[in-house]
C-alpha cells in the first residue's frame, strides 16, 4: 500500500513572499492621510498576521470620520499599491522558487489572511502557482487565524489529517498548532529554504 505524502503548508505573506514590508508602507500611507504615523515595529507588532478588519478597528477611535464606503474604497486602494508593487518587483526569493520546485514528492498547501485576487498574480508571474495542491485564502474559511478554521480547512482539501506548517506570525502559529500541526516560526523569507530543510530531517 502506497504511503500517503506528507504534507506542506505555508503562509504567504512573510513567508512564501517578503510582503510584509509593503504591508506596512501600503497602510502607513493610508493612515498618515488622518494623522496616523504607523512605525514598521508598530505594524510587526499589531499587524502581522490579522485581518483588513483587525487592523482597522485597532485604528478606529482616531478614525472617526470613516464610514464604511469609505473603509472600502481606502482598502480597496491599498491593496491595489502592494499588488501593483508585488508585480513590479517580485517579493518572492529565487530560493524559495527553486524550493517550491522541489517539493513533488509532498502534498503542498497555502494558508493566508491574503485575498486570492491579492496572491494568485503573484504566484502566477513567479511560476510557482501549480506548485500548491490546495489553498486557503482569506474569507474561505469560517473563521480566521489564530482560530484553527484555516488549517483545518487545508487539511481537508489536501486529504490529510495534520502536517508542517511555516508561519511568520504568532496567530498564523497558533491557528497551525491549534489545528494539530506542526509549526515553525519564519523570521525572514529567505530562511524559509533553510527551515524547510531543517524540518525534513
Amino acid at each position: 500500500m502506497t504511503e500517503p505524502r506528507a504534507a506542506l503548508v505555508f503562509d504567504y505573506d512573510g513567508v512564501i513572499a517578503d510582503t510584509e514590508p509593503l504591508h506596512w508602507r501600503s497602510w502607513a500611507f493610508l493612515l498618515s492621510r488622518y494623522g496616523i504615523q504607523l512605525g514598521w515595529e508598530e505594524y510587526c507588532r499589531i499587524g502581522q498576521g490579522v485581518s483588513d478588519a483587525e487592523l482597522f478597528a485597532h485604528f478606529g477611535a482616531q478614525m472617526p470620520r470613516l464610514d464604511v464606503e469609505e473603509i472600502l474604497s481606502l482598502n480597496r486602494e491599498r491593496k491595489r499599491m502592494v499588488r501593483e508593487w508585488s508585480l513590479a518587483e517580485s517579493p518572492i526569493p529565487s530560493e524559495t522558487v527553486v524550493l517550491l520546485e522541489s517539493l513533488g514528492d509532498y502534498c503542498v498547501g497555502l494558508v493566508t489572511s491574503s485575498e486570492q485576487a491579492e496572491v494568485e498574480p503573484v504566484l502566477r508571474a513567479a511560476q510557482i502557482y501549480s506548485k500548491f495542491d490546495a489553498m486557503v485564502f482569506g474569507g474561505e474559511a469560517s473563521k480566521s487565524k489564530p482560530s484553527p478554521a484555516p488549517y483545518l480547512l487545508i487539511a481537508e482539501r489536501l486529504g490529510v489529517k495534520t502536517g508542517i506548517a511555516f508561519e511568520d506570525s504568532e496567530p498564523g502559529l497558533a491557528s497551525a498548532r491549534a489545528a494539530g500541526f506542526t509549526a515553525f516560526k519564519i523570521s525572514r523569507p529567505v530562511d524559509l529554504t533553510k527551515i524547510v530543510a531543517q524540518s525534513l530531517r
